[in-house]
């Protein structure tokens, strides 16, 4: 869930078809924003608080997120990561449980993490053992675009 700044109450508001928007219908107004400047092409989101303690280790072949993980009934419980495409170009990886969701059913989803453009979300693996939650993303061999 994405946090989402309240509309403004003016009747001024209109968007131009250059995905800008302006607070004045003036076209010779200079002050413009650009829509959705918090959207990036990748995010990690885990079944977290977003103050709770989370190590993130990077190697050249992958970046590795360890938080303890909270799962009733067992040490142990089976979790996945699914690429969840947005929008075109916009993915996110979230966390789900395996066994019907009832790992993190009550947690608020708050941790996001912008994950690096040389990044491959669509193959990251989920691990919940001995009260860790362990996420790994491999990243390409080499960093760029």
């Amino acid at each position: 869930m994405m946090k989402v700044h309240p509309s403004s109450k003016k009747r001024t508001n209109h968007r131009s078809q250059n995905a800008i928007v302006s607070s004045n219908p003036n076209p010779n107004n200079t002050k413009k924003l650009w829509r959705l400047p918090h959207v990036f092409a990748s995010v990690l989101e885990l079944p977290l608080h977003s103050d709770d303690d989370v190590s993130i280790d990077e190697t050249t072949q992958f970046l590795r997120f360890v938080a303890s993980c909270k799962c009733r009934g067992s040490s142990s419980c089976r979790v996945s990561a699914e690429a969840v495409e947005i929008v075109p170009g916009i993915t996110k990886i979230v966390i789900k449980g395996m066994d019907g969701g009832d790992c993190f059913a009550e947690q608020c989803y708050g941790f996001r993490f912008r994950l690096p453009p040389w990044t491959r979300p669509e193959m990251a693996t989920a691990v919940c053992s001995g009260g860790k939650l362990v996420v790994m993303v491999p990243m390409t061999k080499t960093r760029g675009n």
